[in-house]
């Protein structure tokens, strides 16, 4: 009769694969939604005020001129003489809206997607953390109390593959090429 082993040797036969910490980082980041993006679109939002309005316009027209010329005492030598006259107008100009340094209207935009990507990202974390965890106690117990039946050993072993399958797609595929052995 040998001493059982104590927690930390049998969670030492998981250190090959990735930790909870790095696979909550990598779902974060395949999810894309990492706090840096929200700080990266409030200081797009707060340069684009610096950014001038650039308005470009082009005419073009043609005016028609009818012109007399003649005696006045005589209309039977008097001449009606017709001229065109096109003109071509180009302008361009740049405005700054300077309110937008103090608030751009972007920032409420920026608000409500904020909170819906905070809370995207509470909802990953969350279901990465509760499908490591629940592999992760499976893989303990298929280590110290495996199944004698061969039924309950197949359906615990496609259990593990089933959540495996699930960090992989919160990661992309990352956490099998991470991880050496996917059970114990």
């Amino acid at each position: 009769e040998s001493e059982e082993p104590s927690a930390r040797e049998i969670l030492g036969n998981f250190v090959h694969e990735p930790t909870i910490g790095q696979v909550q980082a990598q779902a974060i980041a395949y999810a894309e939604v990492h706090p840096d993006k929200i700080r990266r679109w409030r200081r797009q939002a707060a340069l684009q005020a610096l950014l001038p309005t650039f308005s470009f316009g082009f005419d073009r027209d043609e005016d028609t001129f009818v012109t007399s010329i003649g005696s006045t005492t005589n209309p039977a030598f008097d001449r009606i003489v017709q001229a065109k006259d096109p003109s071509q107008s180009l302008d361009a100009s740049l405005s700054w809206d300077l309110g937008d340094l103090i608030w751009n209207d972007d920032q409420t935009s920026i608000d409500v997607r904020s909170k819906l990507m905070v809370q995207l990202r509470d909802e990953v974390i969350s279901d990465v953390t509760r499908t490591f965890f629940e592999r992760r106690r499976l893989q303990v117990t298929l280590l110290t109390d495996p199944p004698s039946d061969p039924k309950v050993q197949l359906d615990k072993e496609l259990r593990l593959q089933e959540l495996t399958a699930l960090l992989d797609g919160f990661t992309g595929g990352w956490f099998s090429e991470q991880a050496r052995v996917d059970s114990p």
